[in-house]
Formats: structure tokens, sequence, C-alpha cells
């Protein structure tokens, strides 16, 4: 994930990205997570997927009457059964495969919705992969639109090995299976942010030219520390113009909560440098 102001694009050729607005309309650009990376994921979660089924299998089979039931089934119909009645046990057959295809269904769909609820967007194999599932525009994903992109996974894996939706991946530009389109959801990558720059080494020049009352430091807590070391970071990463703007808006916020008299322009970077020195040596 990367941060950017204002109306920034990514320049042309890079890849594609879902971008997000915060509530101070910074653009959040989340990489869409490309097919690799989503087939891996859906293998460690058919993995779990197995395992889970397997656990229910032999749960339902020890505290229910299944188990009881269904033998006394398999010895009516082995009765009944005529070795030379090929059509009666191919139908035998294809009800069991039945079954068994629709309780791996329903455990699958529930295995996909309930984590993609209680994890906001991400089965284990995607919190694995490190990718999240959300709806387009970036809000999260509810209910309603799990329950759809994971319906569709009946169409998606078809006919074998989810070559439906690999294909769709393939060709969509948002690398969408057809789930995704359906529900209106996209798949993208939680990409580590990148270490913080360091901050400002101490300025001598700067910490003489202003000098704050102890009544004016106590008045800086943590919000107005973090407040000073992002500005003084954040103004390294952008241009002059929008470096100028973060730090005149930062001197303004903190000179009000000191209180402070104004600050010229060119002096606020030294301003602020001069704070979070004081504030270190306090």
């Amino acid at each position: 994930m990367s941060a950017s102001p204002g109306n920034f694009e990514p320049p042309l050729g890079a890849e594609p990205t879902q971008v997000v607005r915060s509530p101070e309309q910074v653009a959040l650009h989340f990489p869409i997570a490309g097919p690799t990376s989503r087939m891996l994921a859906y293998g460690i979660d058919l993995i779990a997927v197995g395992l889970l089924e397997l656990a229910l299998f032999v749960l339902l089979m020890l505290v229910t009457p299944l188990a009881s039931a269904t033998q006394r089934w398999l010895e009516r119909f082995s009765e009944d059964l005529d070795p030379a009645n090929q059509e009666q046990i191919a139908g035998f057959m294809l009800a069991f495969f039945a079954m068994m295809i629709l309780f791996q269904m329903v455990v699958e769909w529930g295995y996909f919705t309930f984590f993609e609820m209680a994890m906001g967007g991400r089965s284990p194999g995607k919190r694995v992969l490190g990718l999240r599932v959300m709806r387009d525009g970036g809000l999260p994903l509810t209910l309603r639109e799990s329950l759809l992109r994971n319906l569709m996974r009946t169409v998606d894996m078809l006919p074998a090995q989810y070559l439906i939706g690999l294909v769709a991946m393939v060709m969509s530009n948002e690398g969408k299976r057809l789930g995704d389109l359906v529900a209106g959801t996209i798949v993208v990558r939680n990409d580590a942010a990148p270490a913080p720059r360091p901050l400002p080494a101490r300025d001598a020049g700067a910490s003489s030219a202003f000098r704050f009352e102890r009544a004016q430091l106590e008045r800086i807590g943590a919000a107005e520390g973090a407040l000073i070391r992002q500005a003084l970071r954040r103004s390294e990463e952008f241009a002059r113009d929008q470096s100028d703007a973060i730090i005149a808006r930062a001197v303004e916020a903190l000179c009000a909560k000191l209180p402070h008299g104004p600050v010229p322009p060119a002096e606020q970077r030294a301003f602020l440098l001069a704070l979070l020195d004081a504030v270190r040596g306090r």
C-alpha cells in the first residue's frame, strides 16, 4: 500500500491499483492481487477446507445417529441390490457423489464467508499471502458481497481446477473472477508499508532561533509529537509546494496549541525542528 496526496495518479505502465481516499483526502493505492498469489492463497485454504471437512465428517459420525442410520441403509441396499443391475449401482454411486459434492460446497461456502466476515475480507490463505477482499471503491466487505462472490465459486471452478475463474482473472484488467464481477468486489495486496524516513538530526541553529517555555512544552502530548514527526517526514516526500503546505498546516495547529505567535513561512521548518528538539530534551 502506498499513500499520495491530492489527485496523484500512478504513472502509465504501473501495476493496476485500487485507489481509496482517506477522510483527509489522501489517496491510498492498493496493488491488485494477481492470479498467482490468489491461486496460492486458495491452495492454502483448500487444505484447510479439506481438514475441516474431515473433522466435521468424523464429528457427525461420532455425536449423531448418522453412522448407525447409514449402516442400516447400506445393509438394506445390499440386500436389495442385484449385482447384474448396472443402472441401480450407477444410481447409487451418483447419489453418493452428489451428497459428497454438496457437503463439500456447503463447507467451502461457510468457510470463506465466515472468515471474510470475521477477518475483514481475509481467509486464512489470503492472510498468509497478504491479500484482502474489499468492495469496489475500497469500502469494507459486507455479508451480501461475501455470499454472492462465494456462491459464484460453483461457476468459477468449472469445468475443473477453477479454469473459468482463472480465465476471467487473466482477461480482467482488475484481476476479477466471475464472483468478483457479480458481487462488485476486488482482491488487493496489503503490501508492507515502507520504513518511515529517519527524523532530521538535531539542528542547533533552529533550536537557538526559537525558545519555548516549560508551560508550552507541557501542552505537547503524544498527538502533537506525532504531528511534528509526520510533518517533517512527509515534507521530504513531496514537491516543494506540497511540502510547504504540509509544514504550514502543522505549524498553524501547533501555534494554536502552545500558544505561539505567527511564524513566517521561511522559518516554519526551523520552528518544527526547534520544537522537536525541545520535546526530545524535556
